[in-house]
């Protein structure tokens, strides 16, 4: 049996504010619009990391509810994954605080690895040495479901540095399901 893969559009906007390197979201928004569904999930953050609304398009029964408040009260402190994404290429920090995407809570953590040469005969626009890290993700849990498992085993990124900021040429993505490379295109750096 294998997996159908859905073609899809989705479109995330984060703010919040940057204080000691590191970026603290004050708003999530991700909208997500495919062949088999059309979601979204909004999370309002306070200043200092917890959840002040959550709002998903999932109805929800009221264990589910409940499960996600207990979780939220549990762990506390949050940070969205565009936020520590962004953070751990130009600051190359931790948030110090678990990830929340409006189905899930996880940490990232980040394994640097030897530096590669990206070949001529690779898609992406870039060549030549990149640095490697492996994102992996050691405490997972679903907001809605007990017991969820996650799929995704380690996502290998490949960055280079242009004008101080690194810039993913290449992301490799391990799951249990699938695996997929994506590469870089296109960029540009706006002053």
């Amino acid at each position: 049996m294998t997996d159908k893969i859905y073609g899809y559009e989705s479109i995330t906007k984060v703010s919040g504010e940057i204080k000691d390197n590191s970026f603290n979201p004050i708003t999530y928004k991700s909208k997500t619009k495919s062949s088999k569904q059309d979601r979204f999930e909004n999370i309002i953050f306070n200043k200092n990391g917890t959840i002040s609304n959550i709002e998903i398009s999932k109805e929800l029964s009221s264990d589910q509810i409940n499960l996600q408040n207990t979780l939220i009260n549990d762990y506390k402190f949050f940070t969205d994954p565009i936020s520590q994404l962004v953070q751990y290429f130009i600051f190359q920090t931790d948030s110090k605080r678990l990830i929340i995407d409006g189905i899930n809570i996880y940490e990232l953590s980040s394994i640097t690895k030897n530096t590669e040469n990206l070949k001529s005969n690779n898609p992406s626009i870039y060549k030549g040495n990149a640095e490697v890290i492996d994102l992996v993700f050691p405490f997972f849990k679903g907001l809605y479901k007990e017991n969820k498992k996650n799929n995704l085993e380690v996502i290998t990124v490949y960055s280079f540095e242009k004008e101080i900021i690194k810039i993913p040429a290449k992301f490799r993505i391990n799951s249990k399901k699938f695996k997929a490379n994506l590469h870089l295109k296109e960029y540009e750096i706006l002053q």
